[in-house]
């Protein structure tokens, strides 16, 4: 078992597995509260450093350990989705595995947060091993896995002509029903309505998810909800707009709470309306 702390620290990690070698940091707040750990994901920008500076105070304040990994362009160039050419899925398991040899509460379920590209990778590792997770907390993600055979994979459930996207719908289909059973909380910027480069912008994306992130989440949200009552499943999912916020974690977390809102124990009253 790690020392008792007197403050909160933040130590480095590395965990190897046949995908690649993943590195990460680990915030252990002084005192625990005995929420499970929570993995926070990156986007596109790669800002893990960062988002251990935006973390560490609600780490502190919430008594949650937060693991914050890092794929480097040069080792992970896509690490959004699990793939034929990348598996980050594997190297989350390798280093959830390392850290549960020290730390029991990693063997449990652990709640997962990821931004933009973070988010698209927290919702599909869900996807795949909804008995590894507690609670999925997705915010400003670009596009969508959508739970239904509306679209082909990887932006739904449904079959085209690729070698390998029937295997890969099929693997996330295989344990839907536990998906569709997690608790998940959407966040969106109530001004992150830009279509910029970092947006994926395909014809047939834009016209059955949206042409925004904020359009994209609500699809989410209705499909899930559609998705889980189909199969006699009462949903736990909503849509929370983070006010004055467009596609920037450190704002959200630093002007609307996201971290606060992420890092809470999810018992409590919710702290802001959702959708």
């Amino acid at each position: 078992m790690p020392r008792p702390f007197t403050e909160t620290t933040v130590t480095a990690h590395r965990a190897a597995s046949p995908a690649g070698t993943l590195p990460a940091q680990v915030i252990w707040p002084a005192q625990r509260s005995g929420l499970a750990p929570l993995i926070a994901l990156h986007g596109i920008s790669r800002n893990a450093s960062e988002l251990v500076d935006l973390l560490r105070a609600d780490a502190a304040r919430s008594g949650r350990i937060i693991v914050v990994p890092h794929f480097s362009a040069r080792r992970w160039p896509h690490f959004q989705r699990p793939c034929r050419s990348a598996r980050p899925d594997q190297a989350l398991l390798a280093l959830l595995s390392q850290l549960a040899v020290t730390m029991p509460a990693f063997a449990g379920p652990v709640d997962l947060f990821g931004h933009s590209g973070g988010a698209q990778l927290a919702h599909r590792f869900a996807m795949l091993y909804p008995q590894r997770v507690g609670r999925l907390n997705l915010a400003a993600a670009g596009w969508y896995c959508l739970p239904d055979t509306s679209m082909a994979h990887p932006y739904g459930l449904g079959a085209n002509a690729a070698p390998d996207a029937l295997c890969w719908a099929r693997r996330h289909a295989q344990a839907l029903p536990a998906y569709l059973r997690l608790p998940v909380q959407l966040y969106v910027g109530s001004d992150d309505t830009l279509r910029d480069a970092s947006l994926r912008q395909e014809p047939e994306l834009d016209r059955l998810q949206g042409r925004t992130r904020i359009d994209r989440a609500q699809t989410y949200l209705d499909r899930f909800r559609r998705a889980a009552l189909t199969r006699g499943i009462l949903p736990d999912v909503a849509l929370t707009l983070l006010p004055g916020v467009t596609h920037d974690v450190a704002r959200a977390i630093r002007d609307a709470g996201l971290a606060r809102h992420v890092t809470s124990d999810p018992s409590l009253a919710p702290l802001a309306a959702a959708c």
